[in-house]
């Protein structure tokens, strides 16, 4: 028997309301489980393994890395030739060209290469770019390079550089943007006459990109269409991997022109 715990009147143990007050008593009253003393010492194994085994684990995958690159110690090491082989981790990262010369005494070289074909870059317009570095050096010294060149060139332009090649030049590809944000309408979603020559100024004078602009122009009764629909993959032509595409972003639209080719001279 047990007792309701609103009136205090003894109700059987399997009832489900009180049948003095009618207080519904399934809720209320929870057998409780006796701990299972195999799942107890399950638990203590797991906790275990967790504050001890696996900080030594990770105390020797830090000192095996530490034979091929000693990066947190600070001291400068020769950057190794590329081994042909597959890699099968990653041994560092840097975000500035300067954590990257200082951690190898030999990648001088690589590296007032790289500063050199930037600056050809930022000739190329009267811009101030904001710079972003990803170097990821492998296992193989296979060395992964990344690096993002952007522009704000006015309230509705924006021009971005993206530089992708490794080491071994297996590939170098660069890929650049004009994103144009704003538009209210499908005619403000297109680039001026001298917009386009901002975009040329960066890809030369290559056919791909007109003829993106000029295949969209088309496509107007598509768009009003689609216009309230328009996400993130928004409408738009492909050439390869070059595109022009509208988006929607709340209640307006913007534009973004890609050119992507692949380059012959490595920066590095």
């Amino acid at each position: 028997m047990k007792k309701c715990p609103r009136c205090g009147f003894e109700v059987k143990d399997d009832e489900k309301y009180c049948p003095h007050c009618g207080l519904d008593l399934q809720d209320r009253y929870r057998p409780i489980k006796q701990k299972n003393k195999a799942m107890n010492y399950l638990l203590y194994v797991i906790i275990f393994f967790s504050f001890i085994i696996i900080p030594l684990l990770y105390s020797r995958i830090l000192s095996e890395v530490g034979d091929g690159l000693t990066q947190t110690t600070g001291q400068a090491v020769e950057l190794k030739e590329v081994v042909n082989e597959t890699p099968t981790s990653l041994l560092a990262s840097f975000d500035t060209l300067a954590d990257f010369k200082n951690q190898f005494t030999n990648v001088d070289q690589m590296v007032n290469s790289i500063t050199e074909k930037e600056n050809e870059i930022f000739a190329k317009g009267a811009y101030s770019f904001d710079k972003s570095y990803n170097i990821q050096v492998l296992d193989n010294y296979n060395i992964l390079y990344r690096f993002i060149y952007t522009v704000q060139i006015n309230d509705q332009l924006s021009l971005q550089i993206e530089r992708k090649y490794d080491r071994s030049h297996t590939y170098n590809t660069e890929i650049i943007s004009l994103k144009k944000t704003g538009a209210k309408n499908f005619d403000g979603l297109f680039l001026t006459d001298e917009e386009k020559a901002i975009m040329k100024q960066y890809t030369g004078e290559e056919k791909v990109t007109d003829q993106l602009i000029d295949e969209f122009s088309k496509r107007q009764d598509e768009f009003e269409t689609k216009k309230k629909t328009l996400g993130h993959y928004g409408m738009g032509n492909y050439e390869g991997q070059s595109s022009f595409v509208a988006h929607r972003k709340g209640e307006s639209y913007y534009s973004e022109l890609k050119y992507t080719h692949e380059l012959n001279d490595y920066m590095s």
